[in-house]
């Protein structure tokens, strides 16, 4: 057995010796043949059905697995006794009266945990609100004696007051900026609803993007069920960093130094996805954390090591000829923590056109890779209508929740009428049990996210 790539869906599959068809797809297929390349990071694209009519704009998706190793080359490592230039580490957490008790106490665990695990030499800061914000621990270099009072001053901190939200993050960000380093990173707690000072969702988010355009990266921990979702959800993305859900206090201080070791070790440093496109393509990627930078450029930002990243890409592209090939192909270019500019390149993936009159709605569909962008599309839909819900309202919400279920029946009937059926009648009762509120909104919520960003579940390890 070897491992052959089909030229045209682009799925690597073990074939017999002498196969020169695909069986997913029937298009041609060749040989894996390594390429050359210094990069370490591996990435793979696959095309989603590579029948299309002619004539038409037509559009298709593709898929675009990143995967990062456990530990990247000693040369590639940043040239310091760690292997990574020094962080900056910026706790933002929620004081007021919720989180009395567990939560609380919990929180400062982790932040205790967190300083523990700090380098001498990173930069640390504790940010606090509750009715006000406070900057509890300015941000400054860590070393023993450093580390010493942060804790000291950690433990004393009680619980009380309302939610002054956004004046926790818009300080946490300018403690980031005021000792800049390659990473910075401002992770906000909170169990409650912003209720003091800007409450506005879009108006936070823009925040955390103002953050992310001066160099820091802005992470979310919602803790129990009262908090608002949509909002953790929106600073994350917005911020180019990740959102996660605890239910318990013990979850808390796991999910606090396991975000830390994230953003401590990165494998790919502003990664950028590059396609060879035709003129007039649109481009759209799925996950609301990846900007597109031109018609053929996609920024996934910093990726951690040990992750498997998969990327769904929406592209609209411009009518061929009949009987005419379209090859797409790529590269994801990234920065090392050396230093050092890398790219790996993609497999290509090929559409062929056939006339219009003797097209048919199922030609060249690839089921496994229909099945994988119906499941980030499920996600895409979660996201969108809780967003919705907190923006516009819930009839607005409502609206778009039938109309995600008409898109995914549409789409998913190229794995056939029952596959539509039942595809669509998952994300309607998916919807149904959100609609209770309170811990199905938030998991379903924290689900979303994690399969469109990989995020990690640190209490389960």
């Amino acid at each position: 057995m070897s491992l052959m790539r089909c030229l045209f869906c682009g799925l690597l599959q073990d074939e017999p010796v002498g196969v020169k068809v695909c069986a997913r797809c029937g298009g041609g297929m060749a040989f894996e043949e390594p390429v050359p390349s210094p990069s370490y990071v591996q990435a793979e694209m696959e095309l989603d059905q590579i029948g299309a009519p002619a004539d038409q704009i037509v559009m298709r998706h593709l898929v675009v697995t990143i995967r990062t190793p456990r530990e990247i080359p000693q040369d590639e490592a940043a040239p310091t006794k760690s292997g990574r230039e020094p962080i900056s580490f910026i706790a933002v957490l929620d004081v007021s009266g919720s989180m009395g008790g567990s939560k609380i106490e919990a929180a400062k665990e982790g932040v205790c945990q967190a300083l523990y695990r700090l380098h001498d030499g990173d930069v640390f800061s504790l940010v606090t609100f509750n009715d006000k914000v406070k900057a509890v621990l300015k941000p400054a270099k860590v070393d023993a004696h450093m580390r010493k009072n942060a804790l000291e001053v950690v433990r004393k901190i009680g619980a009380g007051g309302m939610t002054a939200l956004c004046g926790g993050l818009e300080a946490g960000i300018k403690a980031a900026r005021a000792r800049h380093k390659e990473t910075n990173l401002v992770l906000l707690l909170s169990d409650g609803q912003a209720n003091v000072g800007e409450t506005d969702l879009e108006a936070i988010g823009q925040k955390a993007l103002n953050g992310r355009q001066h160099g820091v990266t802005t992470s979310t921990l919602g803790v129990g069920t009262d908090y608002n979702e949509a909002l953790m959800v929106e600073i994350a993305n917005q911020g180019g960093g990740r959102f996660y859900h605890v239910l318990q206090s013990n979850q808390i201080a796991p999910f606090i130094t396991g975000e830390l070791g994230e953003i401590s070790a990165l494998a790919a440093r502003d990664t950028i996805l590059k396609l060879v496109l035709p003129s007039g393509t649109g481009l759209e990627p799925f996950a609301a954390s990846y900007a597109v930078k031109s018609h053929s450029e996609v920024s996934l930002g910093d990726i951690p090591i040990d992750t498997e990243l998969e990327v769904i890409i929406q592209v609209l592209l411009p009518p061929q000829q009949v009987d005419s090939r379209l090859r797409i192909e790529g590269s994801l270019s990234y920065r090392s923590p050396a230093g050092n500019e890398l790219t790996t390149p993609l497999n290509g993936v090929t559409l062929r056109y056939t006339s219009p009159d003797a097209f048919e709605r199922r030609e060249g569909a690839v089921l496994p890779v229909v099945e994988r962008v119906l499941d980030q599309m499920q996600a895409r839909g979660v996201l969108d209508a809780v967003r919705t819900d907190a923006v516009e309202g819930s009839v607005a919400g409502s609206a778009k929740r039938r109309r995600h279920v008409e898109s995914i029946h549409s789409y998913a009937s190229l794995l056939g009428d029952k596959a539509a059926e039942e595809w669509s009648e998952n994300q309607a009762a998916a919807y149904r049990s959100m609609a209770t509120g309170g811990a199905a909104s938030k998991a379903a919520t924290q689900g979303a996210h994690r399969r469109q960003r990989s995020t990690k579940q640190f209490d389960d390890e």
